[in-house]
């Protein structure tokens, strides 16, 4: 099962795992191998209608994408003084 992400965006590190048994993401952005920003933040099932079915892959999918899409929103927007 994976339940972490790893991915370069705007000449930035982003790591994003996701914890089942606390339905939390943690988020990890580094710069030249220095953490620079690290945040948790709580994954509200009800986002997703069936998510009581699915399974724990599928589950750590979508808790993966919805954290690294916002993370790569706030790199976007010069949070953490990406490189272009």
């Amino acid at each position: 099962m994976s339940d972490s992400l790893q991915f370069e965006h705007e000449g930035l590190h982003v790591s994003v795992s996701y914890s089942s048994s606390t339905n939390s993401v943690t988020r990890t952005v580094s710069k030249s191998g220095a953490e620079i920003y690290r945040d948790e933040l709580n994954f509200d099932k009800s986002i997703v209608a069936s998510f009581e079915v699915m399974s724990a892959e599928e589950q750590a999918k979508i808790a993966n994408n919805w954290g690294a899409a916002g993370i790569k929103t706030r790199i976007d927007d010069g949070q953490f003084g990406s490189e272009e």
